[in-house]
């Protein structure tokens, strides 16, 4: 009997299904040697293990289990079967799940499921009005000083602030009391007393440290906020509240000095005094802005060519995602010192939907790294040696290392996904917003080739030192 395999393409889940039906003949004799396998272990009482008659084992040997074990034994014939039914053109993203869906003491049929990269076609996405956010020079000096003001607090006492004029400043740390409502209503939760709060921790809503920023001493009065979006209660969520204060002490730290000695305890390389220190930071707060901008951007972006256009997941890649994402979601539970069960009982929240949840997030992960891979096919982005040098570069000052030494220790293959990437935002940037220059570092990086006869030379010196020791 011919036993044709049948291939389908599932373009909605982005999956390539491929049914293995088994060979009757084969399929009879693996259930018999499942039988026999399990004839030596059943348990009847009267008998001993090994010796009960095959009629009366019968009646305590399931089919499923005598499927179940001769299923395991044709999984792996049955994948590379199935393997070979695989196009030049199918782009495999993950081993395969199984199922079986015919299944008979004379006929089998396994199901292969692999999660293929989908067809993904764009409308055009070259006029999209988002803009990209450069850092200002308020943004960064604002940065530089709050970084120098938390370098000199560290260690320090907190004093308390004594003259009844005295008022909040960022970085003090307040003692008071607060009391929340919504809708006039008190809320759940929303209340305190003698509540120790730093500003600038950000520990509160967005905006409840800034509005106490100037307040003075014994202030007594009411600031408004609103809950985020995607606050952890639901019905709190995007929800004005008034909350009603008192201010019972304001708290300063004694802070250290910003003098030469103090610049060179920090141990930064090539940072010897109060300008290099403002430079050193500068740089250092301009990148990190300039990629927390980045990331804004494009996700807004992605986030765009999503509600545009049709982007299939693969079904088993979101699955997986899922998983990772709600073990994420426990681990932050457990270092917050909240169990699982209090927080449902707080939020009415259960794992069903928990996961419903994650599961939007899960998708919008997978689908935003599958335009990056379409993308950078689209825009044909491919690095230069001049961009690998200057990776190369950029690694090296991250381990403290020289670039050369890098270079022979990390294969190009190895950052070549990284660098696609960041070569492609550089020129979505530049074609949504041309009046933006990508500053890029100066490469003085030239890789030296080691040759193999330099390898011998160095394999036999150092085979001689060890003589020598």
């Amino acid at each position: 009997m011919d036993m044709k395999i049948q291939k389908f393409y599932d373009e909605k889940n982005a999956e390539l299904k491929i049914v293995v039906p088994v060979e009757k003949k084969l399929w009879k004799e693996e259930q018999k040697k499942a039988f026999d396998k399990l004839l030596k272990t059943v348990k009847v009482k009267g008998y001993r293990q090994g010796k009960v008659p095959v009629e009366v084992a019968k009646k305590y040997i399931s089919s499923a289990q005598i499927w179940e074990e001769a299923i395991s034994k044709l999984l792996n014939p049955s994948v590379k079967l199935a393997a070979k039914e695989i196009g030049e053109k199918d782009i495999v993203l993950d081993s395969p799940t199984y199922s079986v869906e015919k299944i008979s003491d004379d006929e089998l049929e396994i199901i292969f499921l692999y999660p293929i990269f989908p067809e993904i076609k764009l409308k055009d996405f070259k006029n999209y009005k988002i803009k990209f956010e450069e850092p200002t020079e308020k943004e960064i000096k604002e940065s530089v000083e709050k970084q120098i003001n938390d370098l000199l607090s560290r260690g320090t006492l907190l004093l308390p602030k004594e003259d009844p004029n005295s008022k909040v400043e960022y970085g003090d740390t307040i003692i008071f009391d607060f009391k929340g409502f919504m809708n006039k209503e008190p809320f759940e939760g929303g209340e305190a007393k003698n509540f120790e709060l730093k500003i600038g921790s950000n520990s509160f809503i967005k905006g409840f440290e800034d509005q106490l920023i100037g307040k003075k001493l014994g202030w007594k009065g009411s600031i408004n906020v609103v809950f985020p979006k995607d606050y952890y209660k639901e019905d709190f969520r995007e929800k004005e509240a008034e909350f009603e204060i008192e201010i019972h002490e304001i708290k300063y730290n004694d802070k250290q000095k910003l003098d030469e000695t103090f610049i060179k305890n920090l141990n930064i390389k090539d940072v010897k005094n109060e300008k290099e220190l403002n430079d050193y930071l500068e740089n250092l707060t301009k990148r990190e802005i300039n990629e927390k901008n980045r990331q804004k951007f494009m996700n807004e972006f992605l986030e765009q060519i999503i509600k545009d256009n049709e982007v299939p997941a693969p079904r088993t890649i979101v699955l997986k995602e899922l998983q990772a994402l709600f073990k994420k979601f426990e681990e932050n539970l457990k270092a917050q010192g909240i169990s699982k069960k209090e927080y449902y009982e707080l939020t009415g929240y259960n794992d069903k939907k928990a996961k419903e949840e994650l599961m939007l997030e899960a998708t919008k992960s997978v689908q935003k790294s599958l335009l990056y891979s379409t993308l950078s096919k689209e825009l044909k982005i491919s690095p230069t040696d001049e961009d690998f040098n200057r990776q190369y570069q950029r690694l090296a000052k991250l381990y403290g290392s020289e670039p050369d030494m890098i270079y022979h220790m990390i294969k190009k293959e190895q950052i070549e996904p990284t660098l696609i990437n960041e070569l492609l935002v550089d020129k979505i940037i530049v074609m949504l917003n041309p009046n933006v220059k990508i500053e890029k570092e100066k490469v003085t990086f030239k890789p030296v080739e080691i040759k193999k006869e330099d390898n011998k030379e160095n394999n036999k010196e150092k085979e001689k030192e060890k003589f020598k020791n």
